[in-house]
Formats: structure tokens, sequence, C-alpha cells
């Protein structure tokens, strides 16, 4: 009887596990790219609802589109900016997210040591 009470309580301890697990997908997100003038462009990345996911600019240097001015990130299911960053012709200069509902900040100097 003690066996059968064991292999229950040791299958059930697995099994919960497993079901615990969440399910992450990359979903693709379509991108809208609109020229303002000479190199920048504004691009939004739409999910598969047509809302707004993420927004910015990017800077032409010949063939390559490069990241520039301020990019957002909206909150999953939401219009609230999740994370904020700002580029100069694709280099970072700063970050700013929300976790835990507490601001964290990082300026170009914190995130060249942090790559370094």
């Amino acid at each position: 009887m003690k066996s059968i009470i064991s292999t229950i309580l040791f299958a059930l301890v697995l099994t919960t596990g497993l079901f615990a697990q969440q399910t992450i997908t990359n979903e693709q997100h379509e991108r809208v790219l609109t020229h303002v003038e000479g190199n920048i462009y504004d691009v939004q990345f739409l999910d598969s609802r047509g809302t707004v996911v993420q927004e910015g600019q990017y800077w032409r240097d010949e063939d390559l589109l490069k990241p520039h001015g301020t990019w957002l990130l909206f909150a999953q299911h939401s219009k609230k900016v999740s994370t904020k960053a700002t580029y100069e012709k694709g280099e970072q200069i700063s970050v700013e997210t929300i976790i835990d509902g507490k601001v964290i900040k990082a300026d170009k100097q914190q995130l060249a040591a942090k790559n370094n």
C-alpha cells in the first residue's frame, strides 16, 4: 500500500511541474516603414491584430537601416510604454524600462560598461 501511495505522489509531483511551464512563442510582426525626409524613416511593428507593439525611426546609411531617435516598446495588451530607448545613428544612447513597477535607467556609459 505504501508503494502505491508513493508512486501516486511521485507522479503527481512530476506532472505538476510539467503543467506549470509556460509556452512562449516568438510572434512575427509586420513592419511598416515610412520615409520621413532625407535619411530618416519612421517604422512601426504591428501584431496580428494590427496593434502597434513597437515604434521608432531608422537612419539610412547606404544600404543599412540603423535605429535612430526614440524607440518605444509597448506593454502587451496595453498602450502603456514599457521600454524607451534612444539611439544616435545606430549607437544606443540610453534605455529606460519598467520592471515590477520600478523604472530602471541606463545611460551611454552604463551600457558601454555592460557590453565590455
